[in-house]
């Protein structure tokens, strides 16, 4: 499979097991049910196992259960990035509250959670960061408001690396 480039700002890269046949990358393409307008480059690899996709973020999610009729999809060439919440342990913040509320804003799969005394840090992809900001901005833990940043700039990854 030739290498492409990254996806477009606004686009992320879905990878697609295909099942045995003959595909093309129009048929794919077709299979999506998209305009031109939201669809990036679609890309079959040579043996025909796996095809890649650039969707439009806003696009995302509907594409990705529309391919899952030809196998398992996920997003791949995701960039991770740090919000920051202005709550942490001295609000009353736990990780189980945090992950519930995080999860009420659409902001899973997680990466990252640091949880310091007067703030928190929580990697989210790069493409759901401000529908997270914006679904954070009027809520409140323990009375305290949340008042999300991001991205901001802190030290390491945000991404989670499972330890093997």
């Amino acid at each position: 499979m030739a290498d492409l480039p990254p996806p477009k700002t606004g686009f992320v890269r879905l990878l697609v097991r295909l099942p045995p046949g003959e595909h093309t990358p129009g048929a794919i393409a077709t299979a999506t049910g998209i305009d031109l307008d939201h669809l990036g480059p679609v890309q079959v690899h040579e043996d025909g196992s796996i095809a890649t996709v650039d969707v439009a973020v806003t696009h995302a999610k509907g594409v990705r259960y529309t391919l899952e009729k030809f196998g398992p999809v996920r997003i791949i060439d995701v960039t991770w990035q740090w919000l920051k919440i202005m709550i942490g342990r001295n609000h009353g913040l736990t990780i189980g509250h945090l992950k519930k509320i995080l999860q009420a804003a659409d902001a899973a799969p997680l990466g990252k959670i640091h949880i310091q005394n007067t703030h928190s840090l929580i990697g989210v992809q790069d493409h759901k960061m401000v529908a997270v900001v914006a679904k954070l901005s009027g809520t409140k833990v323990n009375g305290y408001a949340v008042r999300p940043e991001g991205p901001v700039f802190a030290p390491g990854s945000a991404a989670f690396v499972p330890q093997h």
